[in-house]
């Protein structure tokens, strides 16, 4: 039975990233609306390898770029680096978001919100600090990098509603996935 089973991380993680891919070219006209960092995030809960949890955000990028375009090499590998991330924060996620014992209100729910909005802030915070600190838009100078910031912000909003709702999907599905392979799980009593 293990050895059917051995297909069904990389089955999952193929569907993850074709997923996130066609989601990314789909919206690709939304800035910063995207599922990249909740598939990180999702992909770093699901697969025990952190280093196949990593390659689902890099593979969605890399494979999207082709069609979507690439700009300065250093600032796409911190956005790259940046989507990254996700994953391991969601390592760190599963002990403290136990889906497959079902989802409860509380803990659940506060766990995969406040790692949603790290994922999210991250984000925000590298990718607009190496924009302000490669880039020629900005002045080089504290007044030039709050002003990146600000300027940034209204794509934030995107980047927040994005991360959350696509996690939201991803961890919401798998708990309703969980729940119903628990339920088909459970031995039916027989009447004697």
């Amino acid at each position: 039975m293990v050895e059917r089973m051995k297909w069904i991380s990389p089955a999952i993680g193929i569907a993850l990233v074709l997923a996130g891919v066609s989601a990314r070219l789909a919206l690709r006209d939304v800035p910063n609306f995207a599922p990249v960092a909740a598939l990180a995030l999702f992909a770093g809960y699901v697969f025990a390898n952190r280093r196949f949890a990593v390659l689902v955000p890099l593979t969605v990028m890399a494979l999207s770029d082709l069609v979507i375009g690439g700009y300065d090499a250093r600032l796409m590998a911190i956005v790259y680096a940046a989507l990254a991330l996700p994953a391991l924060i969601g390592h760190w996620l599963r002990p403290r978001l136990p889906l497959k014992r079902g989802w409860s209100a509380g803990g659940s729910t506060g766990a995969l919100v406040g790692s949603s909005l790290a994922a999210s802030l991250v984000f925000f915070l590298t990718t607009n600090l190496a924009v302000w600190a490669l880039g020629s838009m900005y002045e080089h100078s504290a007044t030039g990098l709050l002003h990146c910031y600000e300027r940034a912000l209204p794509f934030f909003r995107y980047t927040l509603v994005g991360d959350l709702l696509f996690s939201t999907m991803l961890f919401g599905g798998y708990a309703l996935v969980s729940a119903c392979v628990r339920q088909v799980a459970v031995p039916v009593e027989t009447a004697e």
